[in-house]
């Protein structure tokens, strides 16, 4: 059975597709048999990357007309294609019939090849998700820049409320040198662990290169045309740890077994059950969809989710999609950090603003490397507070003379106290006398 392996990203534009194609061919220079299943049906992208016009697309198995023995395409390079068709819908939207045909040709696939490179659409559509969740190893492609990292944690974030938190690998694209991609991983592995909870492994980086821009204005995979470049020799390094760590000692068909158990066919939603006067029914809200959506419109869409009836899981899922879209369309997120914070205030809760205060401080000192307050000036604001009484004063000068002879095995002198004690001593010499 092949390994599956599922390369995805946030957003669009990270260099998925390319990092794909070379590892997939570099593999194949290692004598494995390799196919790559182009899954980005909205732009299929692999198609252009290899400079090829199939014929036939996933979209004529998915209708039955053809076998996917029959589209997959075999390259001078030895490497086999399995194209999408650009903007067909989603592969989970998919009938009974259209369903076994997906799994039919999942199963042919996992028992012809050693690897199964899927190369996702970016993003957390759905369809997204279900052939990320669906590999044995994911491997996430992160860049830089911001929006690589934000829209990344929200893939991870979607993964987590389906349950799938393990192998998952981080390549870091498009950074200078090795100490950067790890100082780009490690903040991004450390968000990903204490908000959501996974552990995430670095897999490598590859470091910028004009080699690559060039191939692909060529239409030539870049282990191809420039087989000696240095972003060729870091595909050649992945393949090796590919080959020596991502295999499927199993012999177990993870793709065939997700679709068949985890999807279901798109069935007819049933009749909303409501007293006059109804909001808008679903075949209503159907038709109005490029149209401005009215408040009837809203009642529909809140009676249909009353209704369905949906799991705590698929719920999360729907509430960070629309988070998604708002973000997309009004440009700024529907819950920026200040609100989020004034949320936590107003609530009034001891241990979340405690929980809160502490994260802040320490979000600061990673990324300045000095704290918010040094424990000197925490000190000399306690001192200088108008509520601290003069006992409490002496109470607190007592307290850090019991800590500094505990850590130095000393007791603690001033200078005004040390001439005292001279002086006593002096006294005392001139007494006996």
């Amino acid at each position: 059975m092949a390994a599956v392996i599922a390369f995805t990203s946030g957003k669009g534009g990270v260099g998925k597709t390319n990092i794909a194609t070379n590892i997939g061919l570099s593999l194949v220079a290692r004598d494995e048999r390799v196919c790559i299943f182009d899954a980005d049906t909205g732009l299929a992208n692999v198609n252009i990357l290899m400079g090829v016009s199939p014929r036939y697309t996933i979209e004529h198995v998915l209708n039955g007309s053809k076998t996917i023995d029959e589209i997959i395409i075999e390259l001078p390079s030895g490497i086999f294609l399995v194209p999408a068709a650009s903007g067909i819908k989603q592969c989970t939207n998919l009938d009974k019939t259209q369903l076994s045909y997906l799994v039919s040709a999942l199963e042919y696939l996992e028992k012809k090849f050693n690897y199964l490179l899927i190369d996702t659409a970016a993003g957390i559509d759905t369809n997204v998700l279900d052939f990320v969740a669906s590999a044995q190893y994911r491997v996430l492609v992160i860049t830089p820049d911001p929006t690589s990292l934000t829209d990344s944690f929200a893939l991870l974030k979607m993964l987590a409320i389906r349950g799938k938190k393990k192998s998952i690998f981080i390549l870091v694209n498009r950074v200078q040198n090795y100490k950067t991609s790890q100082k780009i991983f490690n903040r991004f592995q450390q968000a990903v662990k204490t908000y959501l909870k996974i552990d995430i492994s670095f897999l490598g980086y590859l470091a910028v290169d004009d080699h690559i821009n060039k191939a692909v204005s060529q239409q030539v995979p870049v282990v191809l045309s420039y087989p000696n470049s240095p972003i060729s020799c870091g595909f050649a390094s992945l393949a090796d740890i590919f080959k020596r760590q991502f295999r499927n000692k199993s012999n177990l068909p993870y793709l065939s077994h997700y679709w068949r158990s985890n999807t279901r066919p798109i069935k007819e939603l049933k009749q909303i059950k409501s007293q006059p006067p109804s909001p808008a029914s679903k075949t209503e809200i159907s038709s109005s969809i490029n149209q401005k959506p009215s408040t009837d419109d809203l009642l529909g869409f809140y009676s249909l989710l009353n209704e369905c009836e949906l799991p705590e899981a698929q719920l999360k899922e729907l509430v960070v999609t629309l988070e998604s879209v708002y973000e997309k369309k009004h440009k700024k997120p529907l819950k920026d950090i200040n609100s989020t914070v004034a949320l936590i205030l107003a609530e009034g809760n001891e241990s979340q603003i405690k929980n809160l205060h502490s994260a802040i401080g320490k979000s600061y000192e990673r990324q300045f490397n000095k704290k918010v307050n040094t424990p000197e000036d925490a000190i000399k604001d306690a001192l200088k507070s108008e509520s601290l009484s003069k006992s409490g004063f002496n109470q607190l000068m007592d307290s850090f003379s019991d800590i500094y002879q505990q850590r130095f095995n000393e007791q603690y002198f001033t200078e005004g106290n040390l001439l005292l004690n001279k002086i006593q001593g002096l006294l005392s010499d001139k007494a006996k006398e």
